[in-house]
């Protein structure tokens, strides 16, 4: 990609975020008549902007009308202009700094994913990144989506809605999914996260230092990993040793990084709702909630839930009967959104304290958890049994929790102090923190069973807005300041290592050689992306070391990945997604690639069995509307077949094109 070309692509960048997002946000609030003070201004119509553009994408998209979006947008976008309440109010010179501070912190957060992605010639990607770019491709051509892997399967039991909004950016701006995935939109995320946190910490707290301790921890806070270090015991990760990983890496899962922007727009209205008492805010508020399953399903869990209980309070005790309706109506958009794309097979299985045990069994093996349950057990030593259990609660809990574990010991300091009672807010961030980590601590699921630790994650954010308060309260005490200064340094050395051992990665990422574009793998992929469209469907064949036996095909298979669909622009016929999706059979496709090796093997050979086996292949290229065949070596089998004709080769790929009229 070339600098014109790049300098172009953040001008339509800049242009589709204004348009499609703060434009549309403010038409929302003007409409409403819901006015913000200055920093309160700067985040709110950017996120409500998100939510509605993925609500009229989503609608047009069922519809087959998505020509309208645009137009649609730039009709709201004219009315809020005209109306000359589009511009952000003044920023505060109080909050200049501050501001300029969450930038910088932003920035330093983004590069996790800055780093990777494509620079001159060369691509860095990790596996993950694949799946995305490929569900991407699948959104920017097909909705309802398929699974980009497996061709004519639809997709169920994943949250797109992130990549639902990638796609449709670069359709309408013509902006390439590389640079929106890499670097665009983790940028604007991470700007997002810093100035989000900031305002609604210091909307609830009116403290400035609160608000950017906030920020800090939300970003940075780390485990007490480091002290397994420190004791000798290596080769664990400072940012996972204690289970959950550490919010350093939230930006390379973008499901989860977009929905804690939702999380907070959601927490920032509610506290708009209850302190102006004004019903307009359940309007946005219903569409956050109904909509944030369908970006990341743990936080629809902790959305959904939290918002049942908070309607319950409010009508038991304040006799609100109106929240009712915006329960009502986030209920639709849920069912309309996740109830459709849902996996009806997806359960909660109940496991208590599991990943505690799983720390101690995997990480801590020093510490003997499985021999001391076994005699405990065996001997009926009840107090043995509930001493491991705590032990293990707590070497999860307080691990995992670090620095932030001052901040919360300090926070009753706070609250005698100003001889105040937690709100009725703080008592909602509360219910959403403890479902964020019961869940977690006492169920698995089905499909990807341990994946549900990532619920946890939205924990460690929660207590980071808590945290804030007590780290606001330790510093606010009447000592020197070079004894502030002493104990904010060690307050970050302490933080830090977790955020250090990835950032660390992340550069020693950036120097790394990477893969060039101009490599023949990437020419046949460039050459799979300018032929025909996405809807035609790839065969990938296995190297040639592989056997074509049943044993050896599932394992290729579960080494392979959605490459093709992400840099090929083309539908897979069988690529390992990284998740096991409800309604696909691996068996018949697996056989089927199996079919054409043994087809390639027999070329020589006149046997009825060898024309026969050739039939059966051309039947199944016709039934499953195969497109093209990618194969590491060429086939000399096809080259026998009509209506297969070879289009490419270079020193890695042979590329057979089908005629499937």
């Amino acid at each position: 990609m070339n600098i014109l070309q790049s300098f172009l692509e953040i001008i339509f960048f800049i242009i589709a975020i204004v348009i499609c997002f703060y434009l549309p946000g403010k038409f929302l609030l003007v409409k409403l008549r819901l006015r913000l003070n200055s920093p309160g201004d700067l985040f709110p119509p950017f996120i409500i902007g998100i939510m509605l553009f993925t609500l009229i994408s989503y609608i047009f998209s069922w519809l087959k009308l998505e020509i309208i979006i645009l137009p649609l947008l730039l009709v709201t976008d004219i009315f809020v202009i005209k109306s000359k309440k589009w511009f952000p109010h003044s920023i505060e010179k109080r909050h200049l700094i501050p501001i300029f501070i969450v930038f910088i912190l932003a920035f330093i957060f983004s590069l996790s994913m800055l780093t990777s992605g494509i620079y001159g010639d060369t691509i860095k990607y990790g596996r993950d990144d694949l799946w995305h770019l490929a569900l991407i491709n699948e959104l920017k051509a097909n909705f309802p989506p398929d699974n980009p892997g497996f061709a004519g399967v639809p997709l169920r039991g994943y949250h797109f809605f992130y990549n639902f909004i990638l796609a449709k950016i670069s359709n309408i701006f013509s902006v390439s999914p590389l640079s929106l995935y890499f670097h665009f939109f983790p940028l604007f995320i991470a700007i997002l996260w810093g100035l989000g946190v900031y305002e609604l910490m210091y909307t609830w707290s009116k403290k400035i230092s609160i608000a950017l301790w906030a920020v800090f921890l939300t970003m940075f806070g780390g485990s007490f990993a480091f002290i397994l270090f420190l004791r000798g015991h290596g080769g664990l990760s400072l940012d996972s040793a204690f289970g959950i990983q550490q919010p350093a890496t939230a930006l390379i899962n973008p499901p989860f990084a977009i929905s804690i922007i939702i999380v907070i727009s959601a927490l920032f209205i509610m506290h708009q709702y209850i302190e102006s008492k004004k019903s307009a805010w359940l309007v946005p508020l219903s569409i956050f909630i109904g909509l944030a399953t369908m970006f990341k399903v743990y936080a629809g869990i902790i959305l959904v839930g939290g918002f049942i209980l908070f309607s319950a309070i409010e009508v038991i005790h304040k006799r609100n009967y109106l929240i009712l309706v915006s329960l009502f109506v986030s209920g639709i958009f849920f069912v309309v959104t996740y109830g459709i794309f849902r996996d009806p097979s997806s359960t909660l299985i109940f496991a208590p304290l599991w990943a505690p045990h799983s720390v101690l069994t995997d990480n801590m093996p020093w510490y003997g958890y499985a021999e001391k349950m076994y005699t405990y057990t065996k001997l009926s030593v009840i107090k043995g049994i509930v001493e491991t259990e705590l032990y293990a609660l707590y070497v999860f809990l307080f691990g995992n929790l670090g620095t932030r574990l001052i901040g919360l010991l300090l926070l009753p300091v706070l609250i005698l102090k100003e001889h105040k009672t937690p709100s009725f807010f703080a008592l909602t961030v509360l219910i959403m923190t403890l479902i964020s980590i019961l869940t977690p601590l006492f169920f698995i699921q089905s499909g990807k069973v341990f994946e549900i630790i990532q619920m946890a994650w939205y924990f460690l954010f929660f207590i980071s807005l808590f945290a804030a308060f007590g780290f606001h309260a330790l510093f606010n005490f009447g000592y020197s300041k070079i004894l502030k200064i002493v104990l904010f340094a060690i307050v970050l050395i302490l933080t830090l290592p977790s955020a250090y051992e990835n950032y660390k990665g992340y550069f020693a990422y950036f120097r790394s050689q990477g893969a060039q574009l101009s490599d023949p793998y990437f020419k046949a992929m460039q050459f799979l992306s300018s032929e025909r469209n996405y809807k035609d469907t790839v065969l990938e064949i296995p190297d040639k070391n592989i056997s074509a036996t049943k044993r050896d095909l599932m394992s290729w298979y579960g080494w392979s990945s959605p490459a093709i669909v992400a840099f090929g622009n083309k539908r897979g016929y069988l690529n390992n997604e990284y998740i096991d999706f409800a309604g696909v059979d691996i068996a018949p496709r697996i056989d089927f690639v199996r079919k054409i090796i043994l087809l390639n093997k027999m070329f020589t050979s006149n046997a009825l069995e060898y024309t026969d086996l050739q039939k059966e292949v051309k039947r199944g290229l016709k039934e499953y509307k195969i497109s093209f065949i990618y194969s590491p070596y060429p086939l000399s089998a096809l080259d026998a077949i009509s209506n297969v004709d070879k289009v490419f080769e270079n020193q890695v790929a042979t590329i057979y094109k089908v005629d499937v009229k």
